[in-house]
């Protein structure tokens, strides 16, 4: 029957689904059955069959509504129906809100160069885009040799795509891996980059070392008698390594070349690095000069593969910091061990910032909090939100007393506790409530002015299992509300002291965020009040409280009436509950 169809037919004449069959329910199920050769040739032959097609490919990828979120995830072999195949067979998808590409199957610089082929195919029919993600592990084939041809071929190909994006109005883009070609490009020690390690003078008169090297390259021009790189050029900096002599020419210089028109074409405002690849050759010149070009308000980075060399970190943090000063929201999700005592004055070079997460990833071993100069937080002049674990906030909110004046910032609105629930035994509850409670004290003691009333305590919490922690602590609260004397191991819970959070003041108000992996539905129609209502009473002067999703926030809505009545009757105060899904 499907030879005979497409024979007969192609994607202009009118070949109708109800010719065939009553429903898309009935049509799916037979169309997800066919061999990936047949649904190539149904989806040519009408526009209601290319509907079908398509859809059933991609429910095998669990993809509902393409034009609202997509991940992609690529298959190495060319001839499987992934679902950027179906995209490319589809009539019907003309933009795309949220797509995700990943090409983390791929074994073979080869595989990766065909994909991008693909990705461009897609994004260039798209009228436009809006979030797009692209994550390149290339750990399977970092190590391969690699020609100077293929390598060339590879970064014109990336390039392409990434300017295509951009070109489609891409308001957001996120980054991950992009570290294939991290072993071939190294940093040169110039006289200027070399200076910059020695502390000739105050950190605070010294140029960065992005400013030194700027400084080195048209002063090297007035030596020179022939043409001398741009400062902007990454062959100013780095260069490539090569396999053959040390007497031998060195390897011709490849990289990405930014587009004359992305300055006309960039509508981005939002940046993601989860990996520092797209910092470095071939990559970085053209991410540098697309931040350059961009009114980018919003950054979330991570820097834990940042190079060990500590003169390349703070290159690619200098770097940063002259591209995007503008930049009014950083979120910093990881660092590798070491680094923040850099990252925290980096932050400060930022004088726009409103809002600074710090994730508690950032603190692991050799990134002690005592370390760090919190001065430079503690300057900026437009900060409204800081968002961190107790322990950080509770030293900065140290450094702000130690400041001359003894006061937090003006500017400032809310203090954002983050905590990830993983125990609900006695004694993890109740080190969670002493965090709290040093919190929100050294807000009073930090907050010397009447301003305080308008200050706002924050605290967010996410769950490994929010059902299993929500379970365990209601058990406590039983054995409270019933006298049952706790186990010896939970002696920290004791039933002269609740587990509750119960602040001596009425300022800072107190805010509780719950990120959850329940949809909507199950919140407003009361399936999860008993758990939410297990963590609402460790705060019986609550005066808000809002729902997320793990994911991107959606649109906002109040909690129905009858929900937000049974949370105050543990939270008489509660006056505001919403939802973001």
């Amino acid at each position: 029957m499907v030879s005979k169809i497409t024979s007969d037919y192609n994607l202009d004449d009118h070949v109708d689904l109800q010719d065939f069959w009553c429903t898309d329910e009935l049509a799916l199920p037979t169309f997800a059955s066919l061999p990936a050769l047949d649904l190539r040739n149904c989806a040519q032959v009408s526009r209601s069959f290319n509907r079908i097609a398509v859809q059933s490919i991609l429910d095998q990828h669990k993809i509902w509504n393409a034009q609202q979120s997509v991940a992609l995830q690529l298959a190495d072999n060319p001839n499987d129906l992934d679902g950027l195949s179906a995209l490319l067979l589809s009539v019907h998808v003309k933009s795309l809100a949220s797509v995700t590409f990943n090409l983390e199957r791929l074994t073979s610089l080869q595989s990766a160069l065909k994909s991008f082929h693909r990705m461009q195919r897609l994004v260039d029919r798209m009228a436009s885009l809006d979030i797009v993600c692209v994550d390149w592990p290339s750990d399977a084939y970092q190590e391969q040799p690699i020609s100077d041809k293929m390598l060339a071929t590879v970064c014109k190909c990336v390039e392409e795509f990434l300017d295509t994006i951009i070109s489609k109005g891409c308001t957001t883009l996120e980054f991950d891996g992009f570290n294939v070609f991290a072993s071939k490009y190294r940093l040169k020690k110039t006289p200027a980059i070399t200076a910059a390690e020695i502390p000739r003078a105050p950190a605070a008169e010294r140029l960065s070392i992005w400013e030194s090297a700027k400084g080195y390259l048209p002063s090297r021009h007035a030596r020179a008698a022939l043409d001398v790189l741009s400062p902007l050029s990454e062959e100013g900096n780095y260069s490539r390594d090569s396999k053959s002599s040390r007497f031998s020419i060195s390897a011709p210089w490849i990289s990405l070349t930014p587009s004359s028109k992305l300055s006309q074409d960039t509508k981005l405002d939002a940046f993601c690095a989860y990996s520092t690849g797209v910092f470095r050759p071939p990559f970085s010149q053209w991410t540098f000069a697309l931040l350059k070009a961009s009114a980018v308000t919003f950054m979330k980075l991570s820097f834990k593969n940042i190079p060990d060399n500590g003169v390349e970190s703070k290159l690619i943090l200098d770097r940063l910091a002259e591209a995007v000063p503008g930049v009014t929201t950083i979120h910093l999700y990881r660092a590798r061990p070491g680094l923040m005592k850099d990252v925290v004055p980096w932050l400060g070079r930022f004088q726009q910032l409103r809002v600074v997460q710090i994730d508690s990833a950032c603190f692991s071993a050799g990134n002690k909090i005592d370390d760090l100069e919190l001065q430079a937080l503690r300057s900026l002049p437009h900060i409204r939100q800081i968002l961190s674990s107790s322990s950080f906030l509770c030293a900065y909110l140290a450094s702000c007393r130690s400041a001359d004046g003894g006061s937090l910032p003006k500017s400032l609105k809310a203090v954002i506790m983050k905590h990830e629930w993983t125990s609900s035994t006695g004694s993890a509850v109740s080190a969670f409530i002493k965090d709290v409670e040093r919190l929100y004290k050294g807000i009073v003691e930090a907050y010397l002015e009447p301003g305080a009333q308008y200050l706002i305590l924050h605290i967010q919490l996410s769950f490994d299992s929010f059902a299993v922690r929500a379970k365990a602590l209601g058990r406590i609260w039983n054995r409270f509300d019933s006298g049952i004397p706790h186990p010896a191991s939970d002696a920290k819970v004791s039933l002269e002291t609740p587990p509750c959070f119960r602040p001596t003041n009425s300022r800072p108000r107190l805010y509780l965020q719950l990120i959850l992996t329940a949809t909507a539905d199950e919140i407003q129609e009361g399936v999860l009040d008993k758990e939410i209502i297990a963590f609402c009473r460790i705060f019986p002067t609550l005066r808000q409280i809002v729902f997320c999703p793990t994911g991107t926030l959606g649109p906002k809505f109040p909690l129905r009436k009858e929900r937000l009545d049974k949370l105050k009757s543990v939270c008489p105060g509660l006056r505001i509950a919403s939802l973001y899904f």
